[in-house]
């Protein structure tokens, strides 16, 4: 069995299309974080949502030159509304 993730899809033509292939939407609740790349970045956010009790299920990430991308899926909707303010904070505030 396997997985793709496809991001964004919205609309009724891609939802169509999406379905006419045999692609439905995951239950399970996801955020895209997307922004400036730095080191111990991934750190910080995994330490933001420890501190909250907050459970991922898969955490996938990428960089590109000084860019980041990263899909983060979690265990509950509650923990991804839980999540979303505390990954902002993390990726906006500098390394001390």
């Amino acid at each position: 069995m396997a997985a793709i993730e496809l991001y964004p899809i919205a609309g009724k033509k891609v939802t169509a299309a999406a379905s006419e292939v045999g692609l439905s939407a995951s239950s399970i609740p996801t955020l895209l974080v997307e922004g400036d790349d730095r080191p111990g970045l991934g750190f910080s956010i995994a330490q933001a949502m420890a501190g909250a009790g907050v459970n991922l299920t898969f955490f996938v990430a990428q960089s590109t030159g000084r860019k980041f991308s990263a899909v983060l899926g979690f265990e509950t909707e509650n923990d991804a509304k839980t999540a979303a303010p505390l990954i902002k904070k993390a990726t906006t505030s500098k390394k001390k």
